[in-house]
């Protein structure tokens, strides 16, 4: 009698693992950069070098598709920001800045076509309320001497300093570095934050 060959369940499913993170680095890569209707089911196939059969398997549709990279980036948005520095705001202006080099251009990319596909909507709204949760925590000694509508109003204004749109417009419209947006972000959130 040939001996059997014993099934390996494990390594099988290492690989599906591995073919499904390979699937989604590939797709978050297509997402930050391509127009969302021109990223499909075939594209990030080609890519990350599988059939669209396997990728359907596993993700379903393109919806399934982004929903599945949606989550890979906000756990690692989540990662990067971590609990900020709270007690110095320039450590913490630094460590947000760093978030926005590393994941600016993808979030710019995908602001740009929110109006035109719904399906960016909710990802793009709970990365707005995790930005204004931060400003809540970084500056909560400012806010909390606030009450109603100013405290409202001070939240907002650090929301607006702080936001990715200050960041584009310094780094990427006007050229400035890291540092100088940094140093310009810091000056603006630290006089909004000694408001009386």
């Amino acid at each position: 009698m040939k001996g059997r060959r014993t099934y390996d369940g494990t390594s099988r499913a290492q690989k599906a693992e591995q073919t499904a993170e390979r699937v989604l680095l590939e797709a978050v890569r297509l997402f930050a950069t391509e127009p969302f209707d021109r990223v499909t089911l075939a594209s990030v196939a080609e890519a990350a070098g599988v059939t669209i059969p396997t990728l359907q398997r596993r993700f379903g549709n393109k919806e399934g598709l982004f929903a599945a990279c949606a989550a890979l980036v906000a756990a690692r948005v989540e990662r990067q920001r971590g609990d900020p520095p709270v007690g110095s705001i320039t450590k913490c202006i630094g460590e947000h800045i760093a978030h926005y080099e590393r994941e600016g251009a993808m979030m710019w990319h995908l602001l740009r076509q929110e109006a035109d596909v719904p399906l960016l909507r909710e990802p793009l709204a709970a990365g707005r309320a995790l930005h204004r949760a931060w400003v809540e925590t970084v500056f909560a000694e400012s806010i909390g001497r606030t009450a109603g509508r100013q405290r409202r109003a001070r939240v907002d204004a650090l929301v607006a300093a702080t936001d990715l749109f200050v960041w584009k417009l310094l780094r990427l419209d006007l050229g400035r570095s890291a540092a100088e947006v940094t140093a310009l972000m810091c000056t603006m959130a630290e006089a909004i934050a000694r408001e009386p």
